[in-house]
């Protein structure tokens, strides 16, 4: 990638919206790309990071785990997704792990330029100030599903919210243009892949949900919001 290529990435990023063409440019003087494999990660819980960075290419995880390796994700941030924006507060270790589901190229700016430009520019921390309520939100959202929800209802509902990032409509039903495994459900939902797996059965015997070519189709849209309840 060019230096110009650098620049309209940074450009058009939330966070930096409002900052003048000296600042961008500062930016992509800067900046680098990495390229990295599946189940690389980019920071992990307990480590410092030095960058900031934006996911060019890929699907990356943000997910936090136990001690004893259960995981529960977060989140999956696709392309143009920003990342890092913790280590702009405090020089705390990570709380959450960074893991690439896909090979990834990523963009990464040095922390202590990004820094210099919001200590110059103000209105950088403003737009973190909205990112970051947004990603507050998400959380909270996620906590009341954990908190009041059963296994059922908490699969369904990411699953609808991944159609509406990654859905593709047919006669058929809303296709899933990602490959997720039960496995990637259970950490998502925060419960057992056995119980998921039954969860995915039942659904396919309903006319709900099938597997067409390794790929998830549902058939039924409504019902699927439908098994959304606080009751199983």
């Amino acid at each position: 990638m060019r230096l110009e290529e650098y620049r309209a990435i940074i450009a058009r990023s939330p966070w930096f919206e409002g900052l003048p063409e000296a600042a961008i440019d500062k930016m992509a003087a800067v900046a680098s790309i990495k390229h990295y494999a599946a189940n690389d990660y980019i920071y992990a819980q307990g480590k410092h990071t030095t960058e900031v960075y934006c996911l060019i290419e890929g699907r990356m995880r943000i997910s936090i785990s136990s001690p004893d390796g259960q995981e529960f994700a977060v989140v999956d941030m696709d392309a143009e997704a920003w990342l890092g924006e913790p280590g702009l507060a405090n020089d705390l270790p990570r709380v959450l792990d960074g893991r690439l589901v896909t090979k990834a190229i990523v963009l990464e700016i040095p922390r202590k330029v990004v820094l210099a430009i919001g200590d110059e520019y103000p209105i950088m921390y403003r737009n973190l100030f909205l990112h970051m309520m947004n990603y507050t939100r998400l959380l909270y959202e996620l906590i009341a599903g954990i908190l009041f929800y059963p296994l059922r209802s908490r699969v369904a509902g990411r699953l609808l919210e991944l159609l509406d990032n990654h859905g593709i409509e047919s006669e058929a039903g809303t296709q899933l243009d990602i490959k997720l495994s039960q496995s990637d459900f259970a950490r998502l939902a925060l419960g057992s892949r056995q119980r998921v797996n039954g969860i995915f059965r039942d659904w396919d015997k309903r006319g709900l949900v099938e597997t067409c070519d390794n790929y998830l189709l549902v058939k039924d849209r409504d019902a699927l919001e439908g098994e959304i309840s606080l009751f199983e």
